[in-house]
């Protein structure tokens, strides 16, 4: 048993069917591998190609800027002041209240100035009087000297006196209208239309001519102040254009004219300091705000590109040019953008062909149609 041959043991005609059914396997199998093979394949045999939208890259005029930091400041800032004395009787502005021009900030105790006032008003009346009284006086005087009737001495008192009450009632006028500004002087007013930042007296506190009442800031238009390098000086000018951005907003694009260029440059800085107006109606910029501005200064011709074609991934740019039937993924530096299209500075140029749009299903090496 040790010594049987199981080949032996087969017979030749079994051994040779089961062989040919092997091999009908074998063909079998071979043949859906081919099929496999061909439909993963075109009829040449390669990839099949992926239907793409594709542009060609052309030149075109790019604005050309200047980019800048700087802060927003108030059109007007004032530290209010009282020009009065006494003693605060009523309050109508908080920290954040929008006045007018002429708006009374705050009311002193009048009563003492009404009274002074009255006196003064008073002896004005009193003064014009006595003035008017001496101007018959001396028209009569005169009158006298001509006919002889009153000597050289008595017409010069007489002109005198007329002089001199004429001019003590000048002087009580002025003094019953400085008793009239104090009484007005009790109401402190705002100097224009503005924003109360900080309130600085309180009801009950004693001020004197020159304390601090409020801070009031004009906030409609702003001030953008810049600093231009001085190395740049000669691109900027009033009239132009400003772009800027601000934390606050930064989806948002707001825009001034520059309205102030100052004529000479610092010596510590080496710098020029522009001002551009910055309209303001909303309130929603405020004065401290610090901002990233540009300024058109030209334009100049770049190859440009849709914004749709460029692909970002951890922080650079890349687009799918068109190489030899196949994209080729290439990374690109980004320049200024005009609407939807962008400039680029780097890594194509005009005629170059590629993808309009960088969808997420394109990759470096696809055969494209």
């Amino acid at each position: 048993m040790a010594g049987l041959n199981i080949r032996s043991a087969i017979p030749l005609g079994v051994a040779l069917a089961l062989k040919g059914l092997a091999l009908g396997f074998a063909i079998t199998g071979a043949a859906g591998c081919a099929t496999s093979v061909s439909k993963a394949r075109g009829n040449d045999g390669g990839e099949q190609p992926t239907a793409v939208n594709i542009v060609t890259v052309s030149e075109q005029p790019m604005p050309r800027y200047l980019t800048l930091t700087g802060s927003l400041v108030a059109n007007r800032s004032s530290l209010v002041a009282a020009d009065g004395i006494g003693r605060v009787r009523e309050t109508f502005i908080e920290r954040g209240s929008v006045v007018q021009a002429g708006d009374v900030l705050l009311q002193l105790d009048a009563r003492s100035a009404q009274l002074s006032r009255s006196e003064a008003f008073a002896q004005a009346e009193a003064s014009r009087s006595q003035r008017d009284r001496a101007m018959r006086e001396c028209q009569r005087a005169e009158r006298l000297l001509r006919e002889a009737a009153i000597g050289q001495s008595e017409y010069d008192r007489l002109t005198a006196e007329c002089s001199s009450s004429r001019w003590a009632s000048e002087a009580a006028i002025t003094r019953a209208e400085i008793a009239n500004k104090a009484l007005g002087d009790a109401s402190v007013r705002a100097p224009f239309a503005g924003m109360v930042v900080e309130r600085s007296v309180s009801i009950g506190e004693y001020v004197r001519p020159g304390t601090p009442i409020a801070k009031l800031v004009q906030v409609d238009p702003l001030r953008l102040e810049l600093t231009i390098p001085e190395a740049e000086i000669s691109r900027v000018r009033a009239g132009q254009s400003v772009e800027f951005e601000v934390t606050a907003y930064p989806a948002e694009r707001f825009r001034g004219t520059v309205a102030l260029v100052s004529p000479a440059i610092r010596e510590d800085s080496r710098d020029r300091v522009v001002e551009a107006m910055v309209p303001n109606s909303d309130g929603r910029l405020l004065p401290g705000m610090f901002a990233l501005a540009r300024i058109e200064t030209g334009r100049h011709s770049k190859p440009v590109v849709p914004a749709s074609a460029l692909r970002g991934q951890g922080g650079k740019s890349r687009v799918f040019v068109v190489v030899d039937g196949r994209l080729e993924e290439r990374m690109v530096q980004v320049g200024e953008r005009d609407g939807e299209l962008i400039a680029l500075e780097k890594g194509v140029q005009a005629g170059d062909r590629i993808a309009r749009d960088a969808a997420q299903n394109l990759r470096d090496g696809l055969r494209v149609e």
